[in-house]
């Protein structure tokens, strides 16, 4: 074991392109070490938010970068963070430390670790945290059913379209914060937010499906984004789009399905998923994955019904001003 100097803690509201290079290679080495990255896509695209969305806490040993931690919207009343430690400066304090700079800036915050891995349940314990919200990571094969029709057929007075720039943000947004309104990450998505992930490589407004009523063309009343990290799909060699041709990987997203509350109960959601691992399929891919909440149990009984199973679970943990998880 590496001896590490005693670290110091520092609180930004931005970071440099040097320090956002140095968490990156911390998240790395924790990556192969844990085999689950620590950090989450909305942490790694708040490294580049400008001053006030988020607080940043890098721990440093020497020179060395050996700790750090994000607080998104640190003044809200649900605010949440992620931290991660170097694995060559763990079991000396520093998880402790910065746990404890993070709820020194927000007593109520709440902390995700990924994996629900047992050293980050020991450090909730000694620092006096709870489970307090589960996110479950299901996945499934996709097969040759996939490209069934019949599984794609929605019902009568709806169609499906893919998503377009220009058109589609603001009647997305919409949708999306009215779908998930009580959703404390995905339902307050700005247009800034849209934005960020529409300008990251993986975006393919032909992997976004978007549902509409007979009569509301413009109006979004469901859909189903998916996504494709680089290298995570396979060259079919039938004119597959160049942005995907050719990667070696096999898994798809479903990122993320909403169906508007005034559509919600009109049997849109069996064929909304259906549509969007239509596509997967179709990319050649050979599995698929999705996250959702552990209380969601009527998604959770969707998803089981169409094959998916639970492979992994993240847990979020707080002090219990959060009602903890029962059981």
């Amino acid at each position: 074991m590496l001896s590490v100097p005693s670290p110091q803690i520092r609180r930004t509201d931005t970071v440099t392109g040097s320090e956002r290079a140095q968490v990156r290679d911390l998240q790395r080495r924790a990556t192969v070490e844990d085999r689950v990255s620590p950090l989450s896509e909305q942490t790694e695209l708040n490294l580049a938010a400008g001053p006030g969305r988020v607080r940043h806490l890098l721990a440093y040993a020497a020179e060395e970068l050996v700790g750090y931690a994000q607080l998104d919207d640190p003044e809200a009343p649900d605010a949440s963070g992620e931290l991660v430690v170097d694995p060559v400066a763990r079991r000396r304090g520093l998880g402790t430390a910065l746990v404890e700079a993070v709820l020194a800036q927000a007593p109520a915050a709440r902390l995700w670790s990924h994996g629900r891995l047992p050293a980050a349940a020991a450090l909730a314990a000694r620092t006096g945290l709870e489970p307090v919200r589960e996110l479950h990571m299901m996945a499934r094969p996709l097969t040759a059913a996939d490209l069934d029709p019949a599984a794609v057929a929605l019902p009568e007075g709806f169609s499906a379209r893919t998503f377009e720039p220009g058109r589609d943000e603001e009647p997305w947004l919409a949708t999306n914060a009215a779908a998930f309104a009580h959703h404390p990450e995905q339902g307050r998505m700005t247009l800034a937010d849209l934005r960020d992930r529409m300008a990251q490589p993986w975006f393919d407004p032909a992997g976004f499906v978007i549902v509409t009523a007979d009569g509301s063309p413009d109006e979004v009343a469901a859909f189903h984004w998916t996504k494709v990290e680089a290298g995570d799909s396979t060259d079919a060699g039938d004119g597959t789009d160049a942005a995907v041709a050719g990667a070696t990987g096999a898994t798809g997203e479903v990122y993320v399905v909403g169906v508007h509350p005034r559509y919600q109960g009109r049997g849109l959601g069996r064929p909304l998923t259906a549509l969007g691992l239509a596509h997967l399929a179709s990319l050649g891919l050979r599995e698929v994955d999705l996250y959702v909440d552990g209380d969601n149990l009527a998604a959770i009984h969707t998803y089981t019904a169409l094959g998916f199973r639970s492979i992994m679970v993240d847990v979020m943990y707080s002090h219990a001003v959060h009602e903890p998880l029962s059981g």
